[in-house]
Formats: structure tokens, C-alpha cells, sequence
């Protein structure tokens, strides 16, 4: 789950993107209703109602991004730092799985924005990593899983 603290950051930013939005429609809005009031096109009661609507649609719309974004962007985070983890983890796996008769493979560079520095302040080079010579495009076999299935033929119905 994404965590309280950048659910909180990302909050205060959508907010603040919300909030510094200019809304030239609203005004427009405004002044178009106030022009057909003013030229009996519609009754001030209908304006009022118009406008307490309008104004309503666009506090839910702000209270929905407000609430919806910051928990999405949190868990994407969230999300980016399981798949790192994970594929960390199968590299670590796979260096100590793989034979030595096999083919060097460099593992994927560090982000340029997360170097990862040797205590003299160098880049670590990338690992290598070693797969098997033999490698088959072929679909995979079936396996049984479960014994004593039965097998049950569908029939169609015509």
C-alpha cells in the first residue's frame, strides 16, 4: 500500500495545481448570465440556480481530484519501487542459479537520477549475469498438475 506521507505530498501538490487553475469559463459563465438576466432571457431565480449548480460541479470535480489523484500517484510510486525490488531479487536468483558454461548478460544500468556509488565515490560497474547457452522458442509442454483428473468431452448443442 502506498504510503500516508506521499499520499500527503502528492495531496498538497494536487491541491495546489487545483488551486492555482485561472477559470476564465467561470467567468465567462458569469457574465453571459447576467447579460441574459439583464435582457430578460432568463430569470434571475433560473440565474441564481444556474450559477449554485455550476459552482457545485465544479467543487465535485476539485474534491474528486483532490481525493482520487494523490492515493493514484502514490500507489504508482508504490508500484515502481515492487517492480524494482522484484527484478532485484531475480537477479540475485538467476546469479546464483545460472552454470558457469554460460553467456555473460549485463544486468540494466541504475537510473541516471539514482547512481549507486562505490564508497570512493564511483558508479558501480553493472553486474554480469550468465544464462544458459540453450534457449527454446518452442511453447512450453503441458504438465499435470493435479492427478486423476477426469476428463469430460463438451458437446455442443446444435
Amino acid at each position: 500500500m502506498a504510503s500516508e506521507s506521499s499520499e500527503r505530498v502528492y495531496g498538497d501538490l494536487v491541491a495546489g495545481l487545483l488551486d492555482a487553475r485561472d477559470d476564465l469559463a467561470t467567468e465567462l459563465f458569469d457574465s453571459e448570465l447576467e447579460a441574459a438576466v439583464e435582457h430578460g432571457e432568463i430569470s434571475a431565480d433560473a440565474a441564481t440556480r444556474l450559477r449554485f449548480w455550476q459552482r457545485a460541479s465544479l467543487r465535485a470535480f476539485h474534491d474528486h481530484a483532490s481525493s482520487v489523484l494523490p492515493t493514484a500517484l502514490a500507489a504508482l510510486d508504490a508500484s515502481r519501487n515492487d517492480a524494482k525490488t522484484s527484478v532485484t531479487s531475480l537477479l540475485d536468483i538467476i546469479r546464483d542459479d545460472v552454470a558457469d558454461d554460460s553467456h555473460p548478460v549485463s544486468a540494466p544500468a541504475a537510473p541516471a537520477d539514482d547512481p549507486d556509488p562505490d564508497a570512493d565515490g564511483a558508479p558501480s560497474p553493472p553486474s554480469t549475469i550468465r544464462l544458459p547457452r540453450t534457449i527454446s522458442l518452442e511453447a512450453p509442454r503441458s504438465r499435470l498438475l493435479v492427478a486423476d483428473l477426469i476428463s469430460v468431452s463438451r458437446t455442443e448443442d446444435h
